[in-house]
């Protein structure tokens, strides 16, 4: 199987640079594409910096689309790389890494045993009572978000007769096949909902396996330190200390959000 690394970022163009050697030095045969996100007439700045790390730099059209449309419908842009510029380039599957995520040494070691068309998206679960009622996408207390929530869940009823419990990941991490694209950009309506619970859910829908492996996703669990597990999608910044503890064990975790600081050795 090919893989491959889609670096997606907007910011920070040090830290991005110093993201790109650090995949780089642990993965010297993978191909890196670019998808940059932010400011149109910042692109230039960040191609001259970073194109000799990448083998692809792409501009995603949605660049001038607000903050929060970025942060709810990150997918779509994902799926216009594709389109526009994915399905031309040589892959099986493409793991994208954002910016402030921190990966040391082999991506491939992280996904071992993973199969051609498998999927892998970090946190996943299913979306029980439990988290109902704590995630501020589904909550009651968020009345704007909950609306959405039920109107996503009406909708795949309608369209696709769908009544079970539907999925759930925290979008830090994520590894797409290649299969999975040329599906989904068959389906009306991807504004529908939230792609933290309408991604898995359409990937379920359309038949996707999952590969699951446990990779320290902090999902509102009380006795966990949010700055001493490996992922968190809540912006608690990881302890440096934690880090190289993790990096000395010999199955230790190898990546880490958030991480927004320069990372000098390993």
């Amino acid at each position: 199987m090919q893989l491959a690394v889609l670096f997606w970022f907007y910011k920070e163009p040090e830290i991005c640079e110093n993201r790109l050697q650090l995949i780089k030095k642990g993965n010297p045969d993978i191909k890196i594409f670019g998808l940059y996100g932010g400011k149109k007439s910042d692109a230039q700045k960040y191609k001259k910096k970073l194109s000799k790390y990448l083998s692809d730099f792409y501009v995603s059209a949605y660049h001038n689309k607000p903050k929060r449309w970025k942060w709810i419908h990150g997918d779509i842009m994902l799926l216009e790389w594709y389109l526009k510029r994915g399905r031309k380039l040589r892959w099986d599957s493409v793991v994208v890494t954002q910016w402030d995520i921190l990966v040391i040494g082999s991506v491939k070691k992280q996904f071992a045993g993973i199969k051609k068309g498998e999927m892998f998206l970090s946190g996943l679960r299913v979306l029980d009572r439990n988290i109902e009622k704590k995630w501020n996408w589904t909550q009651a207390k968020h009345p704007k978000n909950r609306k959405d929530y039920l109107a996503f869940k009406e909708y795949i009823r309608e369209k696709y007769n769908y009544t079970s419990k539907l999925l759930c990941c925290l979008f830090i991490l994520e590894l797409f096949p290649r299969d999975f694209f040329k599906k989904w950009q068959l389906l009306p309506s991807k504004e529908m909902g939230m792609l933290e619970y309408s991604l898995p859910t359409h990937a379920k829908i359309l038949h996707t396996p999952f590969f699951k492996k446990n990779l320290g996703v902090w999902w509102f669990n009380k006795k966990d330190n949010k700055r001493n597990t490996p992922l968190n999608a809540r912006g608690i910044k990881i302890k440096e200390s934690f880090i190289r503890s993790e990096l000395k064990k010999k199955r230790g975790f190898r990546i880490f959000h958030p991480y927004r600081k320069m990372w000098s050795g390993d």
